[in-house]
């Protein structure tokens, strides 16, 4: 089974960015150079946003045998005997909000290479809870 942001929201955040780089380009040419400047911001991000959710879909991966997490440091493999899944809810701003923690421990003993990976719903392309309880059934 795999997790990764939705096509749909990345597709939205590549509109955006070309709408933020279409809006920058209007505003430059009327002379409001500082409105043009922050909306090349906002399409800088937006851009960003989109080749992060693109270059690292899908983030999680798991099967009978264990899991697979796909960072910008690259793809770590662990086997389900040195993974820890857990919800967490934490509140912010008077909102909840829940994410999905894996604790990979080193399959090698060593504390150096353990990894704590947070993934919320965007980077799931899911809600957490249901994702821990696919983890789960996968776990056996």
């Amino acid at each position: 089974m795999t997790w990764g942001p939705r096509r749909a929201v990345i597709a939205a955040t590549g509109v955006l960015a070309i709408a933020g780089a279409v809006g920058a380009t209007l505003y430059g040419r009327e002379g409001d150079r500082i409105g043009a400047l922050l909306l090349w911001l906002v399409a800088l991000l937006f851009v960003a946003l989109t080749a992060y959710a693109s270059l690292l879909n899908p983030r999680l991966f798991a099967n009978q045998y264990g899991v697979a997490v796909r960072t910008l440091k690259g793809t770590r493999e662990v086997d389900w005997q040195y993974v820890e899944v857990r919800v967490k809810t934490t509140r912010r701003l008077g909102r909840d909000t829940r994410t999905l923690e894996l604790e990979l421990a080193s399959q090698d003993g060593g504390a150096a290479d353990s990894e704590l990976v947070v993934l919320g719903q965007f980077e799931l392309g899911a809600e957490p809870d249901d994702v821990l309880e696919d983890l789960n059934r996968l776990r056996g």
